[in-house]
């Protein structure tokens, strides 16, 4: 779909400068590879804390690595982003600014997790459901949306779907707590690992100035 067409064109100058902007930040997929990283890194952790005794130094390791490591990779990698782009794609890309923080969705996705919380712990008080089931669907739910929601394109509503079944599905298969996130995280890092470096290298082959036709 190109800038002209008349779905565009229907829309309000504001939403379309937003979906055009969105489009531009997601066009050479440094954003998801940048996010998978950080998945993948604390489901490593997490295996590392589920495979080791507390105390062991492994054990003690991941801690710091999910404590310190992670912490500096979701500041850094805007940074990280911004310097690539500049320095390697700036023919193809141009100059994007990064969108700021929407605090309407993020507001939301508070308030989505605050009410999954809220009905966890009511579930878990009156011994109806497993604790961990709860939250491991809601996080799962609440992911998925979240993903589809940020990224209002085709491959991000299709991987926020991957995500909810995923959730879902490690939640009726009764896996401890631990264990499921461990999981539920890895499938998300390598699912947008793996969707961030296919656009990357897509993106690579087109020439330059063909930037802005962003792949849904």
């Amino acid at each position: 779909m190109n800038e002209s067409s008349p779905g565009l064109m229907k829309q309000s100058p504001d939403a379309l400068a937003s979906r055009l902007m969105q489009k531009a930040q997601n066009q050479d997929g440094l954003p998801e590879i940048a996010i998978g990283l950080v998945f993948l890194t604390v489901a490593v952790t997490m295996w590392m804390q589920v495979a080791f005794h507390p105390g062991s130094l492994p054990y003690r390791a991941a801690s710091l690595v999910l404590g310190l490591l992670v912490p500096a990779l979701i500041l850094g990698s805007l940074w990280a982003i911004k310097q690539v782009r500049r320095r390697f794609l700036i023919g193809k890309v141009g100059y994007v600014e990064l969108k700021p923080l929407n605090r309407r969705r993020a507001g939301m996705a508070m308030g989505f997790a605050f009410a999954v919380a809220v009905v966890a712990a009511i579930a878990a008080s009156k011994g109806s459901f497993p604790p961990a089931s709860w939250v491991l669907a809601g996080t799962g739910i609440g992911g998925g949306l979240l993903a589809a929601l940020s990224g209002r394109i085709p491959r991000f509503v299709v991987g926020g779907v991957v995500i909810a079944v995923t959730g879902l599905l490690l939640a009726f298969s009764r896996v401890s707590l631990d264990v499921g996130f461990m999981i539920l995280y890895g499938s998300m890092g390598v699912l947008s690992l793996v969707s961030g470096c296919t656009v990357l290298l897509l993106f690579l082959r087109k020439p330059d100035a063909a930037g802005e036709n962003e792949l849904g």
